[in-house]
């Protein structure tokens, strides 16, 4: 019986640091975290590509989005900011310090982005921090808030 317990303790105790293990940047090893780290990415290759299709989809009809300069807009105003347009091209985007906090059918997503765009033919650089809430309905999740600061 001693061995057994030792055994299942034994277990347990080398276990608990694969679950603590990340899959990038702080994302949990869950199906969940893997999820939203995937929702993360297509977020920013349909922002990059200016997919208001794909945007539309990984938007909840609620989305509430709190802009550098403290002003909200809703879903509708954050597809029409970034549709396409000839004078603004995004060339890259990268996420980094994406930390992913889980909440049952709710997410919460930090991160630091950096993107690069061309507008009237400049190179732009800039870089924020964000905080994302995303929310799982009918087995996909959906970015429902966001937060952005901008660096300097």
């Amino acid at each position: 019986m001693k061995k057994l317990v030792l055994a299942i303790f034994t277990v347990v105790f080398f276990a608990i640091p694969c679950f603590s293990q990340k899959v990038a940047e702080g994302v949990p090893v869950t199906k969940e975290g893997h999820e939203i780290f995937a929702t993360i990415t297509k977020w920013a290759d349909a922002v990059r590509s200016r997919d208001t299709k794909a945007l539309d989809a990984l938007f909840d009809e609620d989305l509430i989005v709190t802009a550098a300069d403290g002003k909200t807009r809703g879903k509708t105003e954050e597809l029409d900011a970034l549709k396409p347009s000839p004078d603004v091209r995004v060339v890259s985007i990268i996420n980094d310090d994406v930390k992913v906090r889980l909440f049952g059918q709710s997410a919460v997503a930090t991160g630091l982005n950096r993107m690069r765009i061309v507008s009237g033919g400049k190179d732009v650089n800039f870089a924020f921090r964000y905080t994302a809430v995303f929310i799982n309905k009918a087995e996909r999740w959906q970015l429902a808030a966001l937060h952005i600061s901008q660096l300097k």
